[in-house]
């Protein structure tokens, strides 16, 4: 039996009752996840052994110019990417977030300003990798984002080609659905 629950919409926002992950702390970095976890596929620092993981973002050979941040060890992050060391790039902690769109502002900005494009994505460890072996094409799903990317696409060159299978799963799942969608 399922019971719908009372005065729910997907525009209700959620409020965890616990830590789904030591590195997801607050609603800040749940609500930013599903945008800046695609920084675990690159050579950036996602964050992690700051107080802010999934929120702050960056890289050491990244203009200094940009907010700076030093990962440390701690018990969320034993080893963390570029553990003390000096990183540049962006802090998105205090900025709202539309926590029904994905955002790729930061990801398409940090790949156009990181000099040596061939190593932004994090390379398998295996001798003679296929694209589904990159770890960011993992999180994306497939490799057309990594390619859309390299590409030099813009988000909404993206984002209008992943309407054609949105637009078909939003007709499948809308029997399922028990809510109205927006």
């Amino acid at each position: 039996t399922v019971i719908p629950c009372k005065n729910y919409t997907h525009k209700c926002k959620y409020v965890l009752p616990v830590k789904p992950s030591p590195n997801l702390a607050d609603m800040g970095a749940v609500y930013w996840y599903p945008s800046t976890c695609f920084f675990e596929g690159t050579v950036l620092s996602e964050g992690r052994g700051t107080d802010h993981p999934f929120q702050i973002f960056g890289h050491p050979n990244l203009p200094d110019t940009l907010f700076s941040f030093t990962p440390h060890s701690n018990t969320a992050a034993k080893d963390p990417k570029y553990k003390d060391q000096l990183c540049y790039g962006w802090n998105v902690s205090d900025k709202a977030f539309n926590y029904c769109t994905i955002q790729l502002h930061w990801l398409l900005q940090a790949y156009q300003m990181f000099r040596d494009k061939d190593d932004f994505f994090l390379h398998p460890k295996k001798f003679n990798p296929q694209p589904q072996d990159y770890y960011f094409n993992k999180l994306a799903g497939n490799s057309d984002l990594m390619q859309q990317i390299k590409e030099g696409k813009t988000e909404d060159e993206i984002r209008k080609s992943w309407q054609p299978k949105l637009e078909a799963f939003k007709k499948i799942r809308k029997k399922y659905l028990l809510y109205t969608d927006f």
